[in-house]
Parts: structure tokens; sequence; C-alpha cells
């Protein structure tokens, strides 16, 4: 099988060597050289917010802005040592990403699917949220629930439960895609996130919600200098108000086009446009990578090629080159809408085939 570039032809194996060594290489680099800062930080703040949940004092973290229903969710592991509930933490979002990666290339052979398992949680942004012990693993995998299988109310339960703990500004698109493509799953998402929510009034008490509330209008950390933003807005204002509206413009185009590209497009904009993005928010648009890599094979491995570097240097030009995707790639091209067995599939037979 191989992948053709004009006069190109580049056989998929060596590609994906290339792809899953120079993955591995920039962002084991990258880790290593974070992890004295970053190592954990993320998971210790969610550790040390149950505490302070226990006590009455949520909020005592103005930089913690999970709601309390996700402190209250972290209780038990307040029980364990420290570093076993950290290692915990990990292992089960590195299982998600395994399971995942598996469902998506069940048809390659053995070693391209160990390849591409190393390029997916080598993936830089992935790679970040391993190591800040984050959420976006798990956002990523209620987000692939609900996309991946048919339009069901009971699929839009697990991003219900990350909208009632972790309501991250960058999935306001993805909602308004589900709107439109997967509205049962839309009813189960917002209906779970109510109940939730609700629960968490119970567990807390309204004042730790208030004071989270009030967290969540003026995040402390984002004008502390620690983190650096990543969005448009971060950008000069004649340079983020056009990009905006080009984006805005763009999201609507695809939402027209079908169901992956509209879904590629949400996650693009949902970075670009989210009053704040971090490196880590780029691990979502792995849930429309496989149809991705069907519709447009050479597009995405060019992209997937420059991510390691071009993700640090110029986030929004190669998120912009992603969205592109959506708005340019033919719609017959994409894969039809359906469950995961009808459209996952990682092959490009109309280029090539392997002996």
């Amino acid at each position: 099988m191989t992948i053709h570039f004009a006069r190109w032809a580049v056989a998929r194996r060596p590609a994906l060597v290339g792809l899953a060594f120079l993955t591995a290489l920039v962002g084991g680099f990258a880790v290593v050289r974070a992890a004295q800062n970053v190592w954990a930080v993320d998971a210790h703040r969610n550790l040390a917010a149950a505490v302070a949940l226990q006590h009455g004092a949520f909020g005592s973290d103005p930089d913690y802005l999970y709601s309390p229903l996700a402190a209250a969710l972290t209780v038990p592991a307040v029980a364990l040592p420290t570093d076993v509930a950290v290692v915990a933490w990990l292992a089960l979002k590195i299982a998600l990403l395994v399971v995942g990666t598996a469902i998506a290339t069940r048809e390659l052979g053995g070693i391209d699917r160990l390849l591409l398992g190393v390029a997916v949680v080598a993936f830089l942004p992935i790679l970040y949220d391993l190591e800040l012990g984050n959420v976006t693993v798990i956002v990523l995998a209620a987000v692939a629930a609900l996309a991946w299988t048919p339009d069901r109310i009971v699929t839009g339960i697990p991003l219900g439960l990350v909208l009632a703990t972790a309501p991250k500004p960058q999935l306001v698109p993805v909602l308004v895609w589900l709107a439109v493509a997967h509205r049962r799953a839309l009813v189960g998402a917002l209906v779970t996130a109510a109940l939730a929510t609700l629960v968490g009034l119970a567990l807390a008490g309204p004042t730790a919600y208030t004071t989270w509330v009030d967290a969540l209008r003026a995040p402390a950390y984002l004008t502390s200098g620690d983190v650096i933003n990543l969005a448009l807005w971060s950008l000069p204002p004649v340079i983020a108000i056009p990009g905006a509206v080009v984006a805005a413009g763009g999201f609507l185009l695809a939402l027209r086009r079908g169901h992956w590209p509209g879904l590629l497009a949400a996650t693009c904009v949902g970075l670009l446009l989210a009053p704040y993005t971090l490196i880590y928010g780029a691990g979502l648009l792995l849930v429309a990578a496989p149809a991705t890599v069907r519709a447009s094979p050479r597009a995405a491995l060019g992209l997937a090629i420059i991510a390691p570097i071009a993700l640090v240097l110029a986030f929004p030009m190669w998120v912009g080159l992603v969205l592109a995707l959506a708005v340019l790639v033919p719609a017959e091209s994409w894969p039809s809408r359906g469950s995961a067995m009808a459209h996952l599939r990682m092959n490009v037979a109309t280029h090539g085939s392997e002996p």
C-alpha cells in the first residue's frame, strides 16, 4: 500500500516509521525538558481540590477550574498514596488511548498498528496531557464515544459527565456540531450534565458552585504569565479578528458538508476561538483523525509530520491548515456517517495496495 504525492509514492510502512520516530523524538524531548516544572501538576491540583472540598474550603486554589463535582469524584483517590493516585490516573488514560487506537486501526497489520499507537501516544498535545495529569484524553474518549457510533441518547452520557465536571470552552463548537449531526446524543449529554450538576450541588453545596463560577469568570493563572495562550486572541487584533471571522465561516461551511468535516472543523474552531487554548487541547483533533486520513491521506500525513514543530512555533496556523481540510477536501472523499466499524478504516486503497 502506498500514499501518492503527485510524482512521489511513499510506502505506508516507511511513512509510518518516519512519523512514529519523529513524533516520539520531538515529543519525548519536550516532555523530558518540561518534566521538572509540569509533571502531574494538574493531577496534584485535582487531589488538592478534593482535600479542600472535604474541609469546606473549595476554591482555595484559584487556578482550579474544574467543578466541585470533579473534586468530589476525586475524593476516593485521596485515600491512596499520592504517587499511586497519579500513576493510576496516567494508566487509565493510556489504556483509553490504546483501546481507541486499536478500534481505529483494526484493519491494519500488527506492526502498522503499533507504529500508529506510538504516533498517537507521542502526539505532543497528548504527551503534554499525560505529563500534566490533565483531562484532555478523557474528553477525547467522550467525544469519540458519540462520534464513532450511531446517534443515540446513551452515547452522549460520557460527554455530559465531562460538561458537568470539566466544561472546556473548546467544546462549544462541538455542541453546535452535535445539534446538527447527533441530536439524540446532544440530548443525552445535556440531560446527563444537568443531572450530574444536581448531584454535585447536593454533594458540595451551592457555595462551592458559586466559588467555581467566580473562578471561571476570571481565571487567575491566565494573567499570571505562567501559561502561553495559543488561541487567536493572543495575536494582535489586526490578525485575530479577521482570523476569527474566517474560522467561523469555515466552520459553517464544513457543517453543511457532512458529519466528519463538521466535527473536524468544530474541534479546530474550538481551539482557535476559545478564550484560552493550551497545547494539550489539540489532542481532541484525534477524534476525526481516522476519517481525515481516509479522506485526504497525503495532507493528513504531511500535517502529522510537521505537527511536533508547528504546534510549538505556529499553533494557530497549523490548526488553520487542519480546518482548511474540512472545508476544501471534496465531500465525497469523506467516510459516510455510520458506526465506527463502517467508517474507521485506515486504508488508502484508492492509491494502491499492498502485495
